[in-house]
């Protein structure tokens, strides 16, 4: 005969040790698409120190959706706490440059029209800039984005569209 089924842990009881090792990989993965890999594996430990103090979960069946949540809550606070720094980040001045010649007036420009869009981009409001960067940079769909920051895909098109009116303006007016 058939073993009956493991109890359910106690609502009211912190998540059980098999939580690190069942979402721990899913979790360095969502995360190392995202962020540096210290920085991954520093959000995964935010997450679980999350569930241990939250410590409830009403249903079970639930539980995987409501992990992935607190990791793309945790990911939005370290995000706020870290305005985007495009300094950090690997330039293309390697390798990528066109066969041709360009002309040094022409790179000034690019130059300037690049810092022009960065400073258009870390002045919009934090969830607007995120939302586009989503769609924008990570080619992510709205529906994504909208189940990822717990609004409606309504709500990220509003951002994504303002988002491109504000940094289209700012590109207007000169440097």
């Amino acid at each position: 005969m058939a073993q009956p089924p493991e109890p359910l842990q106690d609502a009211s009881a912190p998540p059980r040790d098999g939580w690190m090792a069942q979402y721990g990989p899913a979790l360095r993965r969502y995360f190392a698409k995202r962020v540096a890999p210290a920085e991954a594996e520093d959000l995964v430990q935010d997450v679980f120190v999350a569930m241990q103090v939250r410590g409830e979960i009403n249903d079970p069946d639930q539980a995987d959706r409501y992990l992935f949540r607190v990791a793309a809550n945790a990911l939005a606070r370290r995000r706020q706490r870290q305005r985007w720094d495009w300094a950090s980040h690997e330039g293309l001045d390697g390798g990528f440059a066109p066969v041709d010649d360009l002309h040094p007036e022409r790179v000034m420009l690019g130059r300037e029209r690049l810092a022009q869009f960065t400073a258009a981009l870390d002045a919009l409001p934090p969830r607007m800039g995120e939302a586009f960067i989503l769609h924008r940079f990570e080619e992510m769909t709205y529906r994504e984005i909208a189940r990822r920051m717990g609004v409606s895909v309504r709500t990220v098109e509003h951002f994504v569209s303002r988002a491109m009116r504000r940094i289209w303006a700012s590109m207007e007016t000169p440097a």
